[in-house]
């Protein structure tokens, strides 16, 4: 079996150590690596080495080639794994569209919302090429604990079975146990979504906020993240799963989470603009806010923890004013 990954990232590395320790993997299987960085390829290539992400965890086996031909990938593999940060989703796909096929399986780990449209990844997958075995993956997937051991899940929704079962085929393990779902919108959403109530968690540890701070957050958070997923036709038991509350509390309690620390920085006094260069990787949640915040208005529903990040976030308010505010909130029913 190939499997292709486009993306070289912190994610796209990680999901090639997972695909190598599935317990159905053999030596005759290859995974294909698309990066635009020909630095990058050469050194995986040759060293076995990813010089910008986890250079301490290599791959030596010869297995693992990376690429900077898009071609090469799809030609070679059935299951392609999108792991670039969701404001080149588009770009990437639709450069790939004419090597994809219709019976390619094209399944999206990014977790986020397009910018400008407000769509999820797998709606750009579908809208820029002739793909329909389309399938999302998401879960509580902190890439340096996977890459040390640790146990983690993750859920891969599509609306057909065939796709659930080869990426279970290709990725399940005792470490990485996945599970299946056809609530394709319900574990997107949860993915996306989690980031901004992240970015909320890094702000309380910042404002030196305890555990039960944490837990009144988080709960609030998922009753949020299920308010609105729903509008979008997700099921709301899929937002008390590992795609759900089990992604949000890993995001919200590590510091591994480029999004917490993002919130931390906040605190610190820097600037949004200056957050993000410091931490020098994508923070999903900055734009999820954004877009979250859009279509909570555009809808009519009311998403407090959201509006308050946007205050914070966009239209510049003081931190210790905005939670000030957002804790005197008006309390009805709680659900």
């Amino acid at each position: 079996m190939a499997i292709g990954i486009l993306g070289a990232g912190s994610w796209g590395w990680t999901l090639a150590h997972i695909i190598l320790k599935r317990e159905r993997s053999n030596n005759n299987d290859k995974i294909f690596i698309w990066t635009r960085d020909e630095k990058v390829s050469k050194s995986i290539n040759e060293h076995g080495v990813n010089p910008k992400r986890f250079p301490d965890f290599p791959i030596y086996n010869g297995r693992v080639y990376a690429t900077t031909s898009l071609e090469e990938v799809f030609s070679n593999c059935e299951i392609i794994l999108v792991a670039v940060s969701v404001s080149s989703v588009r770009e990437v796909i639709r450069s790939a569209s004419r090597f994809i096929e219709g019976n390619h399986i094209i399944v999206s780990t990014s977790k986020g919302f397009e910018k400008n449209t407000g769509k999820r990844v797998s709606e750009i997958i579908k809208e820029e090429s002739c793909c329909r075995k389309i399938g999302v993956l998401s879960g509580p997937n902190l890439a340096r604990e996977i890459l040390e051991g640790s146990p983690s899940a993750a859920v891969v929704a599509s609306n057909i079975r065939e796709v659930q079962e080869k990426v279970y085929s290709a990725m399940h393990s005792p470490l990485f146990r996945i599970y299946t779902s056809y609530d394709v919108v319900g574990v997107e959403l949860g993915g996306a979504l989690k980031n901004i109530y992240a970015i909320a968690a890094g702000i309380a540890d910042g404002l030196g906020f305890k555990v039960n701070s944490l837990a009144f957050l988080l709960s609030r958070a998922a009753s949020e993240m299920m308010r609105l997923g729903v509008m979008f036709g997700a099921k709301r038991e899929t937002f008390f799963g590992i795609s759900g509350i089990g992604d949000l509390f890993a995001t919200a309690s590590s510091d591994l989470s480029r999004n917490r620390r993002f919130g931390k920085l906040l605190v610190a006094g820097k600037k949004p603009e200056e957050a993000l260069k410091e931490i020098g990787e994508v923070v999903e949640g900055y734009w999820t806010t954004h877009v979250a915040f859009s279509m909570s208005v555009e809808l009519g529903i009311k998403l407090n923890i959201v509006s308050t990040l946007y205050k914070i976030i966009f239209l510049g308010y003081d931190i210790p004013n905005a939670i000030r505010e957002l804790l005197h909130a008006e309390v009805k029913e709680e659900f």
